[in-house]
This record gives structure tokens, sequence and C-alpha cells, in this order.
């Protein structure tokens, strides 16, 4: 018997070749499913019959329609940038030419660097170099670097501004480009898409002939501010009607400024602000603002000290207490509670002995101090007990309480009377008067006027009181 011999490398051909068929009967297969399922290929290509019909169907005229208007404002475009700038020479060759940038042609470089499409090659040159001594990253020495930044992103605008409308090239297929887009809207009747603006130079270039101009007039503008705005800090609101002069024409309209009085802030304190009329010859006016503060009823300003106007009245017996408790009305809605050993106690002459008082950080800022003087009311007790006895009744409420006055009291001793017994502040009005038929009354508006042998009053309050002071139940 003749005995078989396998080589490895018989097994590796046997092996190809079996892939191969494999291989082989797939795509075959592949083929054949493809004829099952789609039938025989079309041939590519259209015929001429089908090539008119296609040229004639409605997609197609539209597209005719704004190839014909592209050339139309191409042919205008070129015949105004001819009478602009005499060495401006087109050919056909400029749109076949390699661009010198790859631009967007959805951003308007002409408005990047402030000038017209029909600007020629000169005034682009003179618009970049205007500009590029403005924003050029040389030039940012000394600012912050979120300017240095939107300094450096302004100049690459400007650059490539530049490059895409300094070669003649590439400036023509820009703007064939751009005409494609306003034929296209023109035809198929949609909205042209707004172009895209980074950088306006046509503001910029405006602003720096702006600050050329010599700088218009500063107006001084005294503001009146409660006394309560330098306690606490707060707002001030100004309305002016200023000139306003924008692409040659002049109207009025109303600015309103806002100015911001930091709490501690000295009296005539000064803000000074950008926003006044505008002028043809000079840069806008500068508004100066000079805050003062307005009177005050209970408090008068001394540079950064406060001083109430009238003494803070004790009981009558003060004088014979261990320790010494008050109330003290300054600033609207401030009430300072004074307590501590009583300085007039057992001591001689203490019913009409006076108590200077000074408070740090109660006046206008932190240094600033509150004066005021305490005294004992004994003598101005033994006067009401010599004088009569006016009874009070609110209004809505009917809370009734009497106050005593001298018996030649006028109509303010009254008004201090009732303050002291409601333990109002200086600055709270009352309004009383007479009492006359049913719930009317006749207004008591003189303040030096006397009393005379009226003696009971109607009070009408700045807010219903429904209750009296625990001092004045007992």
């Amino acid at each position: 018997k003749a005995l078989a011999v396998r080589s490895p490398s018989s097994a590796r051909c046997r092996h190809r070749a079996a892939m191969a068929l494999t291989a082989y009967d797939n795509s075959f297969s592949f083929r054949q499913n493809e004829l099952a399922t789609k039938g025989q290929p079309v041939p590519r290509g259209m015929s001429a019959e089908q090539y008119e019909k296609f040229k004639a169907s409605p997609f197609m005229q539209k597209v005719l329609l704004q190839e014909e208007r592209t050339e139309s404002l191409t042919s205008e475009r070129d015949k105004l940038r001819k009478s602009r700038d005499p060495s401006f020479s087109p050919t056909a060759a400029d749109f076949t030419a390699p661009k010198s940038f790859d631009y967007d042609k959805q951003v308007n470089y002409y408005r990047v660097l402030g000038i017209d499409e029909y600007a020629s090659l000169d005034e682009v040159k003179k618009a970049y170099k205007k500009l590029s001594l403005v924003y050029h990253p040389d030039k940012s020495a000394g600012l912050t670097p979120e300017e240095q930044e939107e300094h450096a992103s302004i100049f690459i605008e400007l650059k490539n501004a530049y490059q895409t409308l300094c070669d003649q090239a590439t400036r023509r297929q820009y703007d064939r480009d751009r005409d494609n887009f306003i034929a296209g809207a023109e035809v198929n009747g949609y909205k042209k898409r707004a172009d895209k603006v980074p950088f306006d130079a046509a503001a910029v270039l405006k602003k720096l002939q702006e600050m050329q101009k010599p700088p218009g007039k500063t107006v001084i503008v005294e503001l009146p501010c409660k006394i309560e705005k330098f306690f606490y800090g707060g707002q001030k609101m100004y309305t002016k009607s200023r000139r306003v002069i924008r692409d040659s024409y002049e109207y009025y309209d109303d600015k309103r400024f806002r100015i911001d009085l930091p709490r501690g802030a000295g009296d005539r304190w000064e803000c000074t602000m950008k926003g006044g009329d505008m002028n043809w010859d000079t840069q806008p006016d500068m508004m100066k603002f000079v805050l003062t503060t307005k009177p005050h009823a209970a408090l008068e300003r001394e540079g950064s000290d406060l001083r109430l106007k009238q003494d803070v009245r004790l009981r009558p017996d003060a004088h014979l207490q261990p320790y010494l408790r008050f109330d003290v009305h300054t600033v609207g809605g401030r009430t300072l509670l004074c307590w501590g050993r009583n300085p007039f106690y057992s001591q001689p002459g203490a019913a009409k002995a006076q108590l200077n008082v000074s408070i740090l950080g109660e006046g206008i800022g932190a240094a600033g101090k509150l004066h005021f003087s305490a005294r004992c009311d004994a003598e101005r007790s033994r006067s009401a007990a010599a004088g009569v006895m006016i009874l009070v009744t609110t209004t809505y409420t009917k809370l009734q309480f009497s106050c005593a006055v001298p018996a030649n009291a006028t109509v303010g001793d009254l008004h201090q009377s009732i303050r002291e017994v409601l333990q109002w502040p200086e600055d709270v009005a009352v309004l009383i008067g007479a009492p006359a038929s049913g719930s009317r009354f006749e207004p008591l508006g003189d303040a030096t006027a006397k009393l005379g042998a009226l003696r009971a009053v109607i009070l009408d309050p700045p807010a219903r009181l429904y209750s009296l002071p625990m001092s004045v139940g007992r």
C-alpha cells in the first residue's frame, strides 16, 4: 500500500482555497438577492428628453432666476466700485482664483471695518490701520485681563475682515456669495438671514470722534435727602429731560439717574455721573449730584454728629430713684433704651439738674455721636399741677386719656404733652381738633394759639390706637 503523507503546507493551501470559495459564494448570493428585490439596475444619466423636462420644472426655474438675479447684483456692484475706485478691474478669473482667506459669508466684514460695500482698497487699508491702533495687542498694556481678552478677539475679527477685503478675487467671491443670499431671498420669498455682527467699527469710530471733542460742562444738581438715608444708607432717584443727538437729529428724552448713598456719608456728599445733555460741538455734559441733609423735626446734624432739638424729660421723681430708665427716639424707626445707675440719686438740687449724654456710633457713621440732654421734670410737674387737665379722645377707637398742661398752655404745649403720654417721637405729627357737631371736629393748626377754656380735644393718630402705654395705664 502506498502511504499518503500530508504536509502542513498542503493543508494551509487547501484552507486558503476553501476560504476563497466561501467568499465567492457569499458575494454571489448577495448579487442574486439584489437582482431578486430591486431588479436590473437603471443606467446612470438622463436622456435629452428627461433633461429638458427637468429644466422646465418649477425648482429649476427658481434656480435660474436666482442665478440671473445674482449676476445682475454683481454687475451693479462692479459698476459702482469702478466709479469709486478707478484702479478696480474685475475679471472672470476672479471667481476661480484661490481665496486668500476662508471667510464666513454671513459676517458683514464691511461693518466690522466701518466702511461701505463700495469702498476702495485704500479706504479698506485706512480703516484697518485706524482700528488696529486701538485694538492691537501691543496697545492693550494697562488694561484688565478681561479687557485685554476682549481687545484680542476684536483684533482677530478686524484681521479676518482685512484679509477678505484687501484681496480683489477673495472680495469678489465674498460679495457674490452674499448677493446669492439676497437673490435667493427675493426669488423664493423668504426673509434674508440676519448678518453676524461680532464687532461694529462704525460705533467705535463714532465714539472715538466724540472723545476727540472738547469736554462738555459739568451741571451741578443739589438733592436734599432725609437724614435717615445718611444714617442707614439708601438710594436717591433723579429724572432729567436731556437733549439727545442721534443721526443728525435732536430730540429730548427722560433720563433717570440712581444715586447710591453709602451709609455714614458726609453732608454735601458728591457723585459725578455721565448722561447729561448731548452737544453738537462738545462731549456730553457731566452730572454732578450734591446730596444735602433735609431739616428733621427732632434732630439737628452737626457734621457726623446728631443732636436732639429738645431735652429728654425724665419722670418728676427721677431724682429719687436709684436707677434711671428712659427712651430716646432718634432717626425714623430707631429707639434707644437708656438704663443704669442714677447720677441724680440723693444729690442736692437734683430736681433741677440736667444730664448731658453722648453716645458713640449713634450719629452718622461709626465715628458719629448722638448728643442730648435729659432733665428731671419736677418743676413742670408742679406747674402742671397748678394747671388744667385736657381730655383727649381718639378717632375710630374712641380711646380716652388725660394730659396735664399749664393754665396758659398753647396748642404746641398740648402737642408735646400728648407725645409724652403716648411716647411718640418728635417727628410724629399730632393732629388735634376741637369737638364739633356729631363725630366731626375743627382742626387746631396754629401751635402758638392759646387753649383758653378748651378742656376736651379729638386726636386723629397716624394709625388706629387701641391701647395706651403701661405707665399711663397705671
